[in-house]
């Protein structure tokens, strides 16, 4: 494997406040805005601010349980907006979001590993 385990390009994501058919423009919250990273093989990231800062959107857009609004997201190079439905699941089923509550999201008597 050459290059990054994960790499995050301009990653940005835009909700809209509402739609109408006389509006010209609509608003948007701009809750993950231009955001790059790469995480190298063996290497451990950790994503902290808070509350309201977008932490927990940037997981959903790793895993793609929400589609960017800009952006990509390649894991061993391979650009995740491309995998079609079985890809996508099966991939899935090799990643893992942690929560926020560890105590809800984790086994105590397990090891992290397992």
């Amino acid at each position: 494997m050459n290059g990054p385990l994960l790499k995050v390009e301009n990653l940005t994501k835009h909700y809209p406040l509402g739609a109408g058919i006389f509006k010209k423009s609509i608003p948007v919250i701009r809750a993950v805005e231009d955001v790059s990273f790469t995480v190298e093989a063996g290497e451990t990231l950790c994503i902290v601010g808070e509350s309201g800062c977008g932490k927990s959107t940037v997981a959903r857009l790793l895993m793609r349980l929400v589609e960017p609004t800009g952006g990509r997201v390649l894991i061993d190079g391979t650009d995740i907006a491309g995998l079609k439905k079985d890809a996508l699941r099966a991939w899935r089923r090799q990643m893992q979001m942690v929560f926020q509550d560890p105590y809800s999201s984790l086994n105590p008597r397990l090891t992290a590993e397992k």
